[in-house]
């Protein structure tokens, strides 16, 4: 048999390790001494440890490793328990490419910024109401192209119409919380239609909304918001609480980073002293 510094040295796992191991039943030591508390392993423990390697390397906790590891798991409930391991790291880095694109949005910013490209412009626009199907989520940001994507196809197969080709996206909460973004997105439809699954459609209700056209992408961007909130402090506007507000693509985002042109549309309430007079459109 081999102490415990011996075993940690065989096995590459750390003293430490090995009676933590041994704590919460993960690796229990072959013999422990009754008098002096020592641990002791022998070689054939070597395989459990290979596995515990094997396991932390696939992403799973210890307490998770515990019923792989005493075979107290079938060979359905195993392969069910890799299936969802991988659909989680997957997801994970998912969550982590978006990230990365976020990030070469705010690089791609800064250049932008440095080359000295023309101001960001805010237009007060009128819009008429008009017929969506849309699909609400609590969901990421991350996720909406896809959501674009089910829709479009969706209201394509089931409705037979045309498609318009511009994608509204209803913030309605926090925009910029990350996971957890109450958001709506929907495509215009031909008048009012029968609903489908998790598929509603309603009429947009008609407003008036302080725009701005960016190519930032669905991440956002701090130059869009902070120019359109100087904007509406600079001529008094204010913004209605329980109005969402919008975004408008033109082109398919793949990513939320991806660079494409859209507009952000915000409903604003007039000032005092009146409002300057707004272009009438749809859309």
């Amino acid at each position: 048999m081999f102490k415990i510094t011996e075993f940690s040295k065989i096995s590459q796992v750390s003293a430490k390790a090995l009676r933590y191991y041994d704590q919460i039943g993960l690796l229990k030591p072959s013999y422990t001494d009754p008098d002096t508390g020592y641990r002791f392993y022998t070689a054939d423990q070597l395989k459990r440890v290979h596995r515990i390697l094997v396991f932390k390397d696939l992403g799973f906790t210890l307490e998770q490793m515990i019923p792989l590891l005493d075979g107290a798991l079938g060979t359905e409930q195993m392969r069910s328990m890799l299936l969802h391991k991988s659909a989680e790291i997957t997801e994970m880095l998912r969550e982590e490419q978006a990230r990365l694109n976020r990030l070469g949005a705010r690089l791609d910013e800064l250049e932008r910024n440095e080359d000295g490209e023309p101001p960001l412009d805010v237009v007060v626009r009128k819009t008429g109401p008009e017929w969506i199907a849309s699909v609400r989520e609590v969901t990421s940001k991350s996720k909406v192209p896809g959501l674009i994507r089910e829709l479009r196809q969706a209201v394509k197969t089931l409705y037979k119409g045309t498609l318009d080709q511009r994608v509204i996206v209803l913030w309605h909460s926090c925009a910029e919380c990350e996971d957890a973004v109450d958001l709506e997105v929907g495509v215009p439809v031909a008048g009012p239609l029968p609903d489908q699954g998790r598929i509603r459609v309603r009429e947009l209700k008609a407003a008036q909304l302080a725009c701005i056209a960016h190519s930032a992408g669905l991440a956002g961007s701090y130059e869009v918001t902070s120019r359109l909130a100087g904007w509406l402090e600079e001529q008094g506007y204010g913004i209605p609480e329980q109005e969402p507000s919008r975004e408008v693509y033109w082109e398919l985002p793949e990513q939320p980073a991806s660079p494409v042109m859209s507009e952000l549309q915000m409903p604003i309430v007039g000032r005092p002293g009146g409002t300057p007079e707004a272009e009438e459109v749809r859309g």
